[in-house]
């Protein structure tokens, strides 16, 4: 504490003391010296190098302190390396200790859960919501869907008939939004769990058994009615509109620098060699495989209705 403060307390207790009111210190949250608010973004003001262009979306409804320990466990990070210490995956390597949030994403407790508070969590884009069942008092993790607040009750599709944001896909009606989108029955969540996405459910045949996903690429896949999805969308919808201003940010993220192909020998990369210029050659990995617009995938999927690629040239 700052002798500032120390005297700004002692003023206050003094004034309490003898019974007087205590002025109110009006504190401006939405612009500082450092930052200010705008559309629902966090921008920084360039009082220095780093700062300049950064931003992110405002977090001020989130939870101040760490997440539920028993609900989490620390991250084992591999710096890029296999079990014999080989780089096996390029641009990884050290960062901020991280720990796992064990998020319920089977949805398979019964019973009304209300939202205890939101969280931040550095292992996913999306932010979480803290559950705690009503009847059991039991915490649990799941991804934030937006328009929900603390205080909230969320229902599960196992509780049966009445207010559920969990659905199977049977009983959800055509047209509406969805995410956390299960590809097994009784399986767990796998599609639409980044932050701001979701999908569209635009057919259900009950003589097969089959419903129609659209995804937000516009690919068309068939998924089984009875998978398991939560109505609405995943929150944290400004993700995408995130800056992080300097190299530093990426570093304690775990991403290391990665350098183009262009400025490497040729023994280190196809790109390598000559005076700025790779030669006309077309863009390729340094293991010399096609890459920006080579297709990876040749097979025929028999879930996948409408490709991505096919969906994108309409």
């Amino acid at each position: 504490m700052s002798k500032p403060q120390r005297r700004y307390f002692k003023h206050v207790e003094k004034l309490k003391a003898k019974g007087l009111p205590v002025p109110e210190t009006k504190v401006n949250v939405i612009e500082n010296r450092f930052w200010k608010v705008s559309n629902g973004m966090k921008v920084y003001k360039p009082v220095s190098p780093g700062c300049r262009n950064r931003r992110h979306a405002t977090r001020f409804h989130l939870h101040k302190g760490s997440c539920i320990r028993r609900l989490s466990y620390g991250k084992r990070s591999t710096g890029g390396r296999n079990e014999s210490g080989r780089i096996t995956m390029r641009h990884k390597g050290g960062g901020h200790k991280r720990r796992v949030r064990t998020v319920d994403f089977t949805r398979s407790v019964p019973g009304p859960h209300q939202i205890v508070r939101l969280e931040y969590d550095p292992n996913r884009s999306a932010d979480l919501a803290l559950l705690r069942n009503l009847s059991t008092n039991e915490f649990s993790y799941m991804i934030h869907c937006q328009g929900t607040e603390p205080g909230s009750i969320v229902y599960s599709y196992r509780q049966g008939l009445g207010p559920r944001n969990c659905l199977l896909l049977r009983d959800i009606p055509v047209g509406t939004l969805i995410h956390n989108i299960g590809l097994k029955p009784g399986g767990p969540a796998q599609l639409c769990r980044s932050a701001g996405t979701s999908a569209q459910l635009i057919a259900t045949d009950l003589t097969t058994q089959t419903a129609q996903i659209r995804l937000a690429s516009k690919e068309v896949r068939i998924v089984d009615v009875n998978c398991a999805a939560t109505v609405g969308v995943v929150g944290n919808k400004d993700h995408h509109h995130t800056n992080w201003g300097k190299a530093g940010a990426r570093r304690r993220r775990g991403i290391r620098p990665s350098v183009r192909g262009i400025t490497q020998n040729p023994c280190d990369h196809p790109h390598g060699g000559g005076s700025n210029s790779k030669g006309n050659k077309h863009p390729r990995t340094p293991w010399g495989w096609l890459t920006k617009g080579w297709k990876t995938v040749r097979r025929k999927r028999w879930f996948i209705v409408t490709p991505r690629w096919k969906a994108n040239k309409k």
